[in-house]
């Protein structure tokens, strides 16, 4: 039987996931370098890419993307595929961070949300920064649609020029 081939990202630690939630989540560079290829070997092409302060802290911090980047394309041959999300609350600064990381990929959240208790803030103006520095930098948004409204939010988006 032939299959159509796939690309398969792997989410390696998520957002806000904790190691109280979850013994296995990595935290430290070398963690998540040694979780990056063990997704490699079992077919992941894409590794998503979330970092945390030592004590688990979700964070956008530059010197700890770079660090955990590093470990990963020590390890294994894959794309890095850096958050722009970060966690609720964050800066649009802040979250931009990684970005200068140079990866291959980076995510583009499509718009606002609900999380839990709060709201994911996606305004048009942060996306249109974003999208712009990612073809500035050369660098593959993933389009993060977290609702159908979403799609038509790209679609306009694209219409605009933006993606």
């Amino acid at each position: 039987m032939q299959t159509e081939p796939a690309i398969l990202t792997a989410a390696i630690c998520g957002a806000e996931t904790t190691r109280e939630q979850t013994p296995y989540l990595p935290i430290t560079a070398e963690e998540l370098g040694e979780e990056a290829a063990r997704c490699a070997a079992a077919g992941a092409s894409v590794i998503h890419l979330h970092v945390r302060k030592n004590d688990g802290t979700p964070t956008q911090d530059r010197a700890l993307f770079d660090k955990a980047i590093r470990a990963i394309r020590a390890r294994c041959d894959v794309i890095v595929q850096t958050s722009t999300g970060g966690a609720v609350g964050m800066s649009a600064a802040e979250r931009a961070q990684p970005l200068d990381c140079n990866p291959e990929m980076a995510t583009l959240n499509a718009g606002s949300l609900n999380f839990g208790e709060d709201v994911f803030l996606n305004p048009f103006p942060m996306v249109r920064e974003f999208a712009a520095r990612m073809r500035e930098k050369r660098i593959v948004p993933e389009l993060e649609c977290y609702d159908a409204g979403h799609i038509e939010s790209c679609l306009w988006l694209a219409g605009q020029g933006v993606i």
